[in-house]
């Protein structure tokens, strides 16, 4: 049988984890990669402590670290913190945000398509919808205009065409409002268009 090899202590002084260790593995996790290391081998703790003393790590409730248990933790990658390795990941809970699933055929709106209206909401309470209405080549011969209005995530409401009648900006963003009111011509509720469109605002 081979014989036994002396015990030996590395002294970490520099490194990721700063200690003793009875293993070179160990120690190599420690100072591999890491700037300015600075760790040397001893035949006695006794000496591995005194070496760290000299860089002033305080050894008094220093005990070497034990060599792995198993090949797992030998293949831990070098750049990892002792104390990593079987850490269990934390989740978030996010069951008052999430997609819930609906059954086939349901037709029902979702429990998100609830929370997406209610997101949607003025702090007075009205119920916004959005509308928008834009032009590309606006004033040039040629010109696209397009509009578009949102009450919310598949909402059949939901409006997105090309703007009937002349092709400009202005025209796009009137008719955008006007499909608002068509699509909700009898609202029960308050109810806020917003749109970015100065002229629409300003007109009377």
């Amino acid at each position: 049988m081979p014989k036994a090899g002396k015990p030996a202590f590395y002294a970490v002084a520099k490194g990721r984890v700063p200690g003793i260790y009875t293993t070179w593995d160990e120690c190599q996790q420690q100072v591999t990669g890491f700037t300015g290391n600075k760790h040397q081998k001893f035949s006695t703790l006794e000496h591995a402590k005194s070496y760290l003393s000299q860089h002033g790590i305080d050894t008094n409730n220093d005990t070497p670290k034990p060599p792995p248990s198993s090949s797992v933790s030998s293949s831990i990658p070098s750049t990892w913190k002792r104390g990593q390795h079987g850490a269990k990941p934390y989740t978030k809970p996010v069951a008052s945000v999430s997609k819930p699933e609906s059954k086939a055929g349901d037709s029902k709106p979702s429990r998100w398509a609830s929370l997406t209206t209610e997101r949607i909401q003025d702090e007075s309470g009205w119920d916004v919808v959005y509308s928008d209405g834009a032009c590309k080549g606006n004033g040039k011969p040629g010109s696209v205009a397009g509009i578009g209005v949102w009450w919310g995530r598949d909402d059949p409401r939901n409006v997105a065409e090309r703007c009937p009648g002349g092709q400009t900006n202005n025209r796009a963003e009137l008719v955008a409002i006007v499909r608002v009111l068509e699509t909700a011509p009898h609202h029960k509720r308050p109810l806020l268009i917003k749109t970015d469109s100065k002229y629409s605002i300003s007109c009377e």
